[in-house]
């Protein structure tokens, strides 16, 4: 305890016994501050965890999401392109375009020459 040149403490079982009441309450107070803290701690760590998870989580389904978008681009081009040559199968030239290119099928009359080999 503190005291001035003026002022003495006074030396009294009741006076120690106040003295050591307000010791063990102020102990008290600074155990129940810490848990407090400890416990707030605690659920800042477990909440923090638990959105730097659910970052994580969004950012790879964004990322999913932007690959099947692409892959859904490109597979339409896919598909209009097919529509295409459905649409150019019906027309009788490109038919025969196409299987004297891929077959090596001739006309009456014409010679064909194969360059790839």
């Amino acid at each position: 305890m503190m005291h001035s040149n003026k002022i003495s403490p006074i030396d009294t079982p009741y006076a120690r016994q106040a003295l050591q009441s307000q010791h063990y309450v102020r102990e008290a107070r600074i155990k129940r501050t810490k848990r407090i803290l400890l416990v707030f701690l605690v659920i800042f760590l477990v909440l923090g965890f638990q959105i730097l998870q659910s970052k994580r989580s969004l950012a790879k389904i964004n990322g999913n999401i932007r690959t099947s978008k692409q892959q859904l681009t490109r597979q339409k081009e896919i598909g209009a392109d097919l529509k295409q040559q459905k649409k150019q199968l019906h027309d009788p030239e490109y038919l025969q375009q196409v299987i004297r290119s891929k077959y090596n099928y001739s006309k009456k009359g014409e010679t064909v020459y194969n360059l790839n080999d």
